[in-house]
């Protein structure tokens, strides 16, 4: 489908360096890794691949996939992942590039791009306060209906129970519901896709709990002059404090139609719309989806690199791109860090509703 072409990235004032793995700096991206000694050509547009995604340096947004299971053979690297834009919660671009180098006049070293995606990097968070038992029934569902997925209703005493750790005599304790709609384009000008626009929707719904104790403290005044001046405690006074937790509940993404902004159907007539669990329950990060599999050691925040299956029919550099979405930018781990609930100090005086 026809697509604006990719511009180059906007100039990153770091570079990261980890011996073999680059050979240079460019200001165009965080790291430049070195080719391998035998480029491995590009996928077919129907093939089924298997990569594992590693990030390219400490501290780089930057990651790359080498064909197999393994990260540690550079002649196994088969596409870069390069994202620019924006380090402070703006307008950001991921690219998928193979290692065929030379062709933008602006970027030597830029390879060529099958996909690219463009979105914001810390989405809008609708928030609502509540007390413990408080009504939800205006909070809308804005996601798309996934027959393979329940979504979760815990009650109240769910979240509190959760994980354990309370460690006060809490007085009491307030709700946030909170739930986040975001989308990342999804372009090629190099890869037929699904012959028209598309984009990655995004939502995801979370409850945040925070449980409220006073502490006294002393006040103290100065008394006294010179060598009998002394620190004399004239009263005690109160304050709230509070413990927080935050959780995920689940997380969607559909693969949509830009023109009608409804999901695209695989060839089986269904909606590829496909919804996981979140930290909120002890689900890991395994799962499947119509476009790929992932397989991934540990639980929702590991640091081991997920291995991505894509599945056959499906242009595998674009389930390359949409799984990196999913598993590192939408992770219930990034979405966790982008979210700020805004509790109240006195819980006694909070104003419940939305914001």
């Amino acid at each position: 489908f026809a697509s604006p072409a990719p511009s180059p990235a906007p100039t990153s004032s770091t570079a990261s360096f980890m011996g073999a793995l680059c050979s240079c700096c460019c200001g165009t991206r965080d790291v430049v890794p070195d080719a391998p000694d035998v480029i491995i050509p590009d996928p077919e547009e129907d093939e089924q691949i298997v990569v594992t995604i590693d990030q390219a340096a400490i501290a780089s947004r930057d990651y790359l996939a080498y064909r197999g299971l393994g990260t540690e053979d550079r002649n196994e690297r088969w596409f870069f992942l390069n994202k620019s834009g924006s380090k402070w919660g703006g307008n950001v671009q991921m690219e998928v590039e193979n290692f065929v180098r030379g062709l933008d006049p602006n970027d030597e070293n830029k390879g060529q791009v099958l996909w690219r995606s463009d979105f914001i990097d810390q989405p809008f968070f609708q928030q609502q306060l509540r007390d413990v038992g408080g009504s939800m029934l205006q909070f809308a569902f804005t996601g798309f209906i996934d027959s393979m997925f329940d979504r979760p209703h815990y009650d109240d005493g769910y979240y509190i129970s959760h994980g354990g750790g309370w460690d006060r005599d809490y007085r009491t304790s307030l709700f946030l519901n909170w739930n986040m709609r975001t989308e990342a384009s999804l372009s090629s000008t190099v890869r037929k896709g699904f012959g028209f626009p598309v984009k990655l929707v995004v939502y995801a719904q979370g409850t945040g709990v925070a449980r409220y104790f006073e502490v006294e403290e002393p006040i103290y005044e100065e008394r006294g002059e010179g060598e009998n001046r002394q620190r004399v405690q004239v009263g005690t006074r109160r304050r709230w404090e509070r413990h927080e937790r935050e959780y995920v509940d689940f997380v969607q993404f559909a693969v949509c139609d830009v023109a009608s902004g409804q999901p695209v159907v695989d060839q089986f007539g269904a909606a590829v719309v496909f919804t996981v669990h979140g930290d909120s329950t002890d689900w890991t990060s395994n799962y499947g989806t119509k476009f790929f599999d992932v397989q991934q050691r540990g639980g929702w925040f590991t640091k081991d690199p997920p291995t991505i299956t894509t599945k056959a029919g499906v242009d595998p550099a674009l389930a390359l791109l949409i799984a990196h979405l999913c598993t590192k930018e939408f992770s219930t781990a990034q979405i966790k860090s982008n979210f700020h609930p805004r509790f109240p100090y006195d819980p006694l005086s909070a104003v419940f509703g939305f914001f």
